[in-house]
């Protein structure tokens, strides 16, 4: 499985990561577009991240009754197709990680895809708290 990998303990909230992913995205400065979230605890500094982990066996895959999501194998990531998905939100719902979003007028979910496997958020993320992990199965 490929995936990002986050260091919360060296990010510095300054969100570059989100940003870049809701213009790869949706083309919108919208932070609300991104597939990574950053959650910013100003007092401790200790951000939190929400983000695919791009799971062996993903609850969202499963939970979709069209089989709307599939493992792409040469990105090694988890893709929702926007021409089968029936835009219910049952994968949104069973994510244990609340790793899919869906914005307010019910549009396809998404989640990360990897960016094609060269993640915008790894290269945007000028602290390396960001890493793209490739492991061969």
């Amino acid at each position: 499985m490929a995936g990002i990998s986050i260091r919360s303990d060296i990010c510095t909230g300054c969100m570059n990561c989100q940003t870049v992913c809701a213009l790869k995205k949706a083309g919108l400065h919208d932070r609300s577009a991104s597939a990574i979230r950053v959650d910013l605890q100003l007092f401790s500094g200790a951000h939190t991240h929400t983000y695919c982990r791009q799971c062996e066996i993903p609850s969202c895959s499963n939970a979709c009754p069209v089989n709307a999501i599939s493992f792409n194998r040469n990105t090694r990531a988890w893709i929702v197709d926007d021409k089968l998905c029936l835009k219910c939100g049952k994968c949104v719902e069973a994510c244990p990680f609340e790793a899919m979003f869906q914005n307010k007028e019910k549009a396809t979910p998404f989640k990360c895809d990897l960016c094609n496997g060269n993640p915008a958020c790894v290269e945007a993320c000028v602290f390396n708290a960001i890493t793209f992990r490739v492991n061969q199965q």
